[in-house]
């Protein structure tokens, strides 16, 4: 049995400025900043924008990610492999069966699934999907036991 999917959330990218990357996308592609967060935590801040669809409605969301200072796992990401995508977010109706379609595919989900703020959350490892690093998660009704609240 498939993954069930909602939609595409987000598409993230790791860059070391954030503020030397975001002209790109706000004067280029004209795209609207809708929030920015920090997680000192987890060692990192990043920018939400607002990409259009068609009729110029939000159809979905780019999240710049930087590291805070230089031993988080942005910061190690970014050494590693340089700037560029670092992951992408689908919302799936049930994470609990998202994780387990993913077992019945011989894929061990990492992460989760754990309750972070107002979603439940589960990973997808790059060596499971060919290279790409993906996040599912499912949207709460009540915030939960642990992390930030969600970018604005």
């Amino acid at each position: 049995m498939p993954v069930r999917i909602k939609r595409v959330d987000h598409v993230s990218m790791a860059v070391w400025k954030i503020d030397d990357q975001l002209p790109f996308f706000t004067d280029v592609f004209g795209w609207k900043e809708a929030g920015r967060f920090r997680n000192d935590e987890a060692g990192f801040a990043g920018v939400v924008l607002d990409v259009p669809g068609a009729d110029g409605q939000r159809q979905m969301q780019w999240e710049i990610i930087e590291p805070i200072g230089d031993d988080s796992f942005i910061a190690k990401f970014l050494r590693e492999r340089g700037p560029g995508l670092h992951h992408v977010t689908l919302e799936v109706p049930d994470a609990d069966r998202a994780a387990d379609a993913l077992r019945g595919h011989g894929i061990e989900p990492f992460g989760g699934p754990r309750v972070a703020y107002d979603w439940k959350e589960l990973f997808v490892h790059p060596k499971s999907s060919g290279g790409v690093l993906f996040q599912l998660y499912e949207q709460l009704d009540e915030p939960g036991s642990f992390g930030e609240p969600p970018p604005a």
